[in-house]
């Protein structure tokens, strides 16, 4: 054999070991290119699980939560010293008030709870309570403001004074209802949201 031809076999030798060597690299990389997609897969499926538990567990603790506050509110009502009927009564009048409107019955059921408080009157809580939903609603605030202006307003009733924040709340969540109420005082020389908030402020309207 000549010397070139032992050079080209040469050449062909360790390119037939480069084309194994490439080939194993190929195999092994599709391979970890498959591991990888396994891994990924199962991470994906664990967190698909992960959320679909998450949220069977909110689902199931928010419905323990709402058959808490209706059963709770009779009990509470009673122990204030209202009777069935005016228990039944108000819960009946709280169904038709939301009845098409995204409120929940037990969110305006536990408003109305704090209200009758604030007021001493379950049948004054229970009209506050659905006026104030029909305010937020129409102001176009959602359930999520609506529940946020509601307990801002409950606080400032609590407190018998209104304070900057809350009211800044109620401005934020059923502007167009908060400018009508403004302008509904206009004989005692109100004209606007900040005209009123001062009137209230200083006591000259309660």
């Amino acid at each position: 054999m000549s010397s070139a031809e032992r050079s080209m076999a040469g050449v062909n030798k360790q390119s037939g070991e480069l084309g194994d060597g490439l080939d194993k690299s190929t195999t092994k990389g599709n391979q970890l290119g498959k591991s990888i997609l396994s891994i990924g897969a199962g991470v994906g499926a664990v967190k698909l699980v992960s959320t679909a538990v998450n949220m069977v567990k909110d689902s199931v603790e928010g419905a323990i939560n709402r058959f808490d506050t209706l059963n709770k509110y009779p009990v509470v009502m009673k122990a204030l010293g209202y009777s069935t009927e005016d228990v039944d009564r108000s819960m009946n009048k709280l169904s038709d008030g939301i009845d098409g409107l995204p409120t929940s019955l037990d969110e305006i059921v536990s408003s109305t709870q704090q209200l009758s408080i604030s007021t001493g009157s379950l049948s004054k809580g229970t009209d506050t309570a659905i006026a104030l939903n029909d305010a937020f609603l129409a102001s176009g605030a959602s359930t999520a403001d609506a529940t946020r202006g509601m307990q801002q307003y409950i606080q400032m009733l609590g407190k018998g004074e209104v304070d900057m924040q809350s009211w800044r709340t109620l401005q934020e969540t059923m502007p167009i209802a908060m400018d009508k109420v403004a302008k509904s005082f206009k004989e005692q020389g109100v004209n606007s949201v900040n005209q009123l908030y001062d009137a209230l402020k200083e006591g000259d309207i309660t």
